[in-house]
């Protein structure tokens, strides 16, 4: 057992549904690569450099992912789609993540609300509602934990940041 971290991921800000014949392929607008690439350079700072990212196979949330890997300096094989999380439930994103391989100690799924904000309300020991914004994150961490056993009401609380926060630092 060990320490555990879990860092959850929306997507940029993608094009509007109408703009594209598939959800599945829409793509990350200029302002979204840009709140990426923000948001990527502040995981960096804060050092949540994740051992491996479980992304959407959706364009935008690989998109997402690719940057983020890039800033922290992942190779190929730390970035893994996984197929079951485009448009995923709660339950089937937390089921994905009990499968983790026990050596990962800091695991970043990369994907797409409602479910990813459903979770991040659902962390910590005082569960609040949380909306993960476009290019958002949820970090929480656990304990003397395993993959396996994880609940989020027994994460140690949550952290939230997200493009909108940035902008204050930079004004």
């Amino acid at each position: 057992m060990g320490t555990r971290r879990l860092t959850l991921l929306r997507h940029g800000e993608t094009q509007s549904i109408d703009s594209c014949a598939e959800d599945f392929e829409r793509a990350l607008t200029r302002r979204g690569c840009i709140e990426v690439q923000e948001m990527a350079a502040r995981i960096v700072y804060r050092d949540l450099i994740p051992d491996l990212i479980l992304v959407s196979p959706a364009e935008r949330a690989w998109a997402t992912a690719e940057i983020v890997a890039a800033a922290c300096e992942l190779d190929a094989k730390q970035v893994q789609c996984a197929r079951e999380l485009y448009l995923a439930t709660p339950e089937t994103t937390w089921r994905l993540l009990k499968q983790c391989d026990a050596a990962l100690s800091h695991v970043m799924i990369c994907g797409h609300n409602p479910g990813l904000s459903q979770i991040a309300s659902r962390l910590g020991p005082k569960p609040q509602a949380r909306e993960l914004p476009t290019a958002g994150i949820a970090s929480a961490i656990w304990h003397n934990a395993q993959w396996q056993t994880l609940e989020p009401e027994s994460a140690g609380g949550c952290d939230l940041d997200d493009p909108e926060s940035m902008a204050d630092l930079w004004a």
